[in-house]
């Protein structure tokens, strides 16, 4: 038997692990979205993350403060709870900037991705000091 086939005992584990999450970034958080790509723009997003949930579009604009979920600020800033096998950085609201190397074995060229540069990110003002 394969151990990643699906098993009653590994569904009913998935599915609590899943409402943890759920219920985790379900919490609301205060911050300040920025608008790296377009400073002082205005952007739509439409998310819908869990089951059950309705899609809702949110609109942000550079600079300003904002109440969303948890789980909406963790994407912006490019991470997601539920990718274990990626440490949860799924760079989201970014985009990769490839660069040309040479094998330094084969002496062939190839391109690879360097970093990402951000598109968009969600700053927390909760745990700020004044």
């Amino acid at each position: 038997m394969n151990e990643k086939e699906s098993t009653p005992q590994t569904r009913i584990g998935s599915r609590e692990r899943l409402k943890k999450l759920m219920e985790e970034e379900s919490r609301t958080v205060k911050g300040v979205f920025r608008f790296h790509e377009c400073p002082g723009g205005v952007t739509t997003i439409p998310m819908k993350k869990y089951p059950g949930q309705q899609r809702v579009d949110y609109v942000f604009k550079d600079g300003e403060d904002y109440t969303v979920p948890l789980w909406v600020a963790r994407w912006l800033n490019g991470y997601d709870a539920c990718a274990q096998a990626l440490n949860g950085k799924i760079n989201s609201c970014g985009y990769p900037i490839h660069e040309n190397t040479v094998d330094r074995v084969s002496g062939k060229p190839h391109t690879q991705v360097g970093s990402y540069r951000r598109r968009m990110a969600f700053e927390s003002t909760e745990f700020m000091s004044v």
